[in-house]
């Protein structure tokens, strides 16, 4: 068992394969993903930046960060000082 990738055109209630061989048998799972060219005028225009804006809020996230960096130096440290000699 493993996983397939196949490029299809859906056309009159049909998947079209665009390579033939690769088109799954009868019986098998599939999953399907397509764009969806809907009408964009009715989506409404969200600035990501903005949505984004207090979503690790009491998470310490500068913390973690200067933490993390501190680690690696101090991992990394050993290794620096013995390429200089």
């Amino acid at each position: 068992m493993r996983l397939q990738v196949v490029r299809a055109i859906y056309k009159n209630g049909t998947l079209i394969f665009t390579q033939p061989e690769l088109t799954p048998r009868d019986g098998t799972e599939v999953i399907l993903t397509y764009l969806d060219e809907g009408n964009l005028e009715d989506r409404s225009p969200v600035d990501p930046v903005q949505a984004l804006r207090g979503r690790g809020k009491d998470e310490h996230l500068v913390e973690k960060l200067l933490e993390s960096r501190r680690e690696d130096r101090e991992r990394n440290e050993p290794t620096a000082t013995s390429l200089r000699a």
